[in-house]
């Protein structure tokens, strides 16, 4: 390992931690980059304060940077579903070469990943190592305060396993005289540790915060992440012998969760506004907190669409594909290739599951009080059918997609200049835990009443008819798998699910498509379904990231991923 980065001293903590509390005594402390780290210790505030810090480390998809892009302006040109079949990168973004089939170990979000998860490890242990003797009459709150820390540590290991495999488990304090190189542990150990850390943190984590304090881990947030985790262990990519008991094991974890539900959690009334809405959303169970006017990010960097016939968009990344498009259901419950959906081909939005327009912009929604344009004339329409797709604006989406989901219209200006988002990244809701149970338990059990019942409840806010009584395990595993897909897109779900499931030579080796529309002279416009012009390739080595080639140069015992 790097012999710096994982010494658990705080080097004066030259660096400003970043509160995520309003909490006035912590506004009232001195600058907390003067303080020493043994200040630090002797001060339950200040500790308090060390405990904000490690919650700043979290990793986001609205602060991943694509390779090559290390200017602050460029922070959240590439969410990891940019590696699916999702999303299409603008021409410009090198993340393309990881579509082509160029993942190494030089792959820069893996190493972003591995950084930034270690380094929050690396505080935590401190933390933990030191706060028992941090002298307070408060113990409830240094208790809550160690317990928060271990869910944290808990939650950058469970980031780096489901990337990964099995990783280094660093669990105490390092100086520079300990062995600083260590080997992988195996992914069981590694699972068993999150595990363990869950169940031992939620029982001192309080269920809910106040205003001030949301952000902060929860009895929930541990539950939920232990379900996630067990769920991973479950699945065919971690689980080749199809063990029932793991299943079982991952569907009563998520129960766990949704016992907590009655006064803690539900679902948001609107699905576009549950990323949106910071207090009062009972949906949401971690998340990493922004706020104004410090703590902004560029989400519009996104939006991607130079929609006419006003400049409202961003030059950005994201292109939603026609392969999602396609996953979303008709209003009747069916999808749009099923006979009997009533789906028009030259109509193609029509009569559609509502969250394809709160998560999409397509040719005909209504953005900023505008009509989306994103077809191409008809004397365009001969046009080599290249990076531009036909269109004189090589700046305008590749698919006939823009996304709509995370994107605050609020601070996004006619003249193109956005101000910066301040909503919330969120980790961890209560649909995907809903989602989690129902593919535990149909895995386990096959189809019951609660497998239905959870996937009802997630259907029923989109307003999706609820499912027929009458799938078998294997068809229902599908219809889980399809819900998934649409209810999580761009939460950096799919690239992780379609691994796990070991499904990439599937959905991953082929070509993506577009949505190609010409207006006729006459006015009416012609829906084409086309593939975009690029060669996608995937390979079952794939299901895990590379180890970053840094780290094995750093630590000569830590193996590649093959």
């Amino acid at each position: 390992m790097n012999t710096k980065r994982y010494i658990g001293l705080m080097s004066a903590l030259l660096v400003a931690l970043t509160p995520i509390s309003c909490q006035k005594d912590l506004l009232d402390i001195k600058p907390i980059d003067f303080v020493s780290d043994a200040a630090v210790f002797q001060d339950i505030t200040l500790t308090s304060q060390f405990v904000n810090d490690i919650y700043g480390t979290l990793l986001s998809g609205f602060e991943r940077r694509d390779f090559g892009f290390d200017q602050d302006w460029a922070a959240g040109f590439a969410l990891l579903d940019m590696m699916t079949d999702d999303l299409e990168g603008h021409n410009d973004l090198p993340m393309n070469t990881v579509q082509a089939g160029d993942l190494t170990s030089h792959f820069s979000m893996g190493t972003q990943m591995w950084a930034a998860n270690y380094t929050l490890i690396r505080k935590a242990n401190t933390l933990i190592a030191r706060i028992d003797g941090v002298p307070t009459t408060d113990t409830d709150l240094r208790d809550r305060l160690k317990a928060e820390a271990r869910f944290l540590r808990a939650f950058a290991y469970a980031e780096l396993i489901k990337a990964f495999g099995g990783v280094p488990l660093i669990l105490t304090e390092q100086s520079i005289d300990d062995d600083l190189e260590v080997p992988r542990d195996s992914y069981e150990r590694c699972v068993e540790f999150i595990v363990q850390e869950c169940d031992e943190a939620a029982p001192v984590l309080p269920p809910t915060y106040d205003n001030a304090d949301l952000g902060r881990a929860t009895k929930g947030a541990a539950l939920a992440l232990k379900a996630r985790t067990l769920l991973f262990y479950a699945s065919p990519l971690n689980n080749p012998a199809n063990e029932a008991s793991r299943w079982d094991a991952a569907a009563k974890a998520a129960q766990e969760v949704i016992e907590m539900a009655p006064g803690v959690y539900k679902l948001h009334d609107d699905y576009y506004r549950l990323f949106m809405d910071k207090t009062g959303n009972q949906e949401v169970i971690f998340v990493k907190k922004f706020a104004r006017p410090s703590r902004t990010h560029q989400t519009a960097w996104m939006l991607h669409m130079s929609i006419a016939p006003n400049p409202w968009g961003a030059w950005g990344a994201c292109h939603p594909t026609q392969n999602l498009v396609d996953c979303f259901e008709m209003t009747n419950g069916l999808l749009p290739d099923e006979s009997g959906s009533g789906y028009d081909a030259q109509n193609p939005y029509a009569n559609r599951d509502s969250r394809l327009d709160k998560a999409i912009l397509h040719n005909g929604s209504q953005f900023k009080g505008i009509t989306v344009e994103t077809f191409q004339s008809a004397d365009l329409a001969a046009y080599p059918d290249g990076n531009a797709n036909g269109r004189t604006n090589g700046d305008r989406t590749k698919t006939g997609y823009g996304l709509r989901k995370f994107i605050d219209d609020r601070y996004l200006t006619s003249d193109a200049v956005y101000q910066g988002g301040d909503n919330d990244w969120v980790y961890m809701r209560y649909a995907e835990v809903l989602l989690n149970y129902a593919e535990a338990r149909n895995e386990f059990s096959g189809p019951d009443a609660s497998v239905y019942d959870a996937l009802d409840e997630v259907r029923e806010r989109a307003g999706q008819p609820a499912l027929p009584r009458n799938f078998t395990k294997e068809t229902l595993r599908e219809k889980i798998r399809n819900e998934r897909r649409v209810e999580l897109c761009f939460e950096e779900h799919r690239v992780y699910d379609v691994r796990r499931w070991k499904t990439g030579m599937t959905y991953f080796n082929g070509p993506v498509y577009r949505m190609n529309i010409v207006k006729n002279a006459d006015g009416t416009l012609t829906y084409n379904r086309r593939a975009v012009l690029e060669q996608r390739v995937y390979k079952e080595s794939y299901n895990l990231f590379p180890i970053p080639q840094m780290e094995i140069e750093r630590n000569r015992k830590l193996d590649p991923n093959d």
